[in-house]
């Protein structure tokens, strides 16, 4: 599932002809400080501020890491013959939630943030992943292929819909049912709203190719699946999608610039207006997350000459 989701070619489709129905703010060319040198993903920051928490396939196994926020320290929290995926960080910093294909299927897991205690919490036919904390801390939003008819189908066929669950794995609920691939769901800082990408029958730029000759975008909706707004309407791939805590603005990382940019990071407003390009390379950027106060990006950086990619920390100015 994983190389599916994060693999890191695009195929031109479709030239990109949208035009934006508002003005945009002027470009920003955020730089970035390297903060690792070895195939590391989705970092993430911790409330504190004192640690990041990443993936690493360093060790030829993907894993779970913590570290301090300059990149120093490295401690390893997983060690299992999975592969362990996405690890997010509770709002009180005292628990990471993460995604892991230990039983030959992807589940979502828990554990203290020393890596101790994992604690599997989902347990159904079909990959469930890219977990994500509601702000309180009491809930638990994932994606999930379990209502798919046939789970032998093809990846990009299954349904991928999004869920929410109890911390402990309890009442789980459906939220969405488009019967598509929505993921990487991720509750806003007022909890009454919902970011995520969702892939719909359109051409365009792909990421994944197994989506050809299909379309991601970037859509919010109600905490109860309602009123699913598409808000980057694009013939891109629009993805990883990510709330500015302070709900003003949803990050996320589109190949709407071409070929030549290929993986940028963009702000929007929830209402789909206010596009901006904040980075313009080196390299791409994927799988972006913020710090707690909004001012650091945190993010996956690839180079397409390389067979590795990196982790990236931008000091961010602003917003308006």
């Amino acid at each position: 599932m994983k190389h599916r989701l994060i693999g890191l070619i695009f195929l031109l489709i479709l030239p990109a002809t949208h035009a934006q129905e508002s003005p945009t703010p002027a470009p920003l060319r955020l730089a970035p400080k390297r903060l690792t040198n070895v195939l590391d993903s989705y970092p993430m920051l911790s409330p504190d501020g004192s640690k990041i928490v990443f993936e690493s396939n360093r060790t030829g196994a993907a894993e779970i890491y913590v570290m301090t926020a300059d990149g120093n320290n490295i401690t390893q929290l997983t060690n299992n013959k999975a592969s362990n995926h996405s690890p997010i960080w509770s709002p009180d910093g005292s628990k990471i939630v993460f995604a892991s294909d230990g039983d030959h299927q992807w589940d979502v897991y828990i554990m203290n943030a020393d890596g101790s205690e994992q604690k599997r919490l989902t347990n159904q036919p079909g990959d469930d992943g890219h977990p994500h904390w509601s702000p309180d801390g009491k809930r638990i939003i994932f994606n999930s292929a379990r209502t798919t008819p046939d789970l032998k189908a093809e990846w990009s066929k299954q349904f991928h819909e999004v869920f929410t669950m109890n911390a402990d794995g309890g009442d789980v609920k459906q939220i969405s049912s488009a019967k598509t691939v929505s993921t990487y769901p991720s509750f806003s800082p007022d909890g009454k709203r919902i970011c995520f990408r969702r892939v719909i029958d359109a051409p365009g730029y792909q990421w994944d190719l197994t989506l050809s000759p299909r379309n991601s975008e970037v859509f919010v909706m109600n905490t109860d699946g309602t009123n699913a707004i598409n808000l980057t309407k694009n013939a891109a791939y629009d993805g990883w999608p990510m709330w500015l805590p302070d709900g003003r603005k949803i990050l996320f990382s589109s190949n709407r610039a071409g070929p030549a940019n290929i993986g940028q990071l963009y702000v929007i407003n929830p209402d789909g207006t206010g596009l901006q390009q904040i980075t313009d390379g080196p390299g791409s950027f994927v799988q972006p997350s913020w710090s707690r106060d909004g001012k650091k990006i945190f993010a996956h950086q690839h180079w397409e000459t390389e067979e590795f990619g990196n982790l990236v920390q931008f000091d961010v100015p602003d917003l308006k």
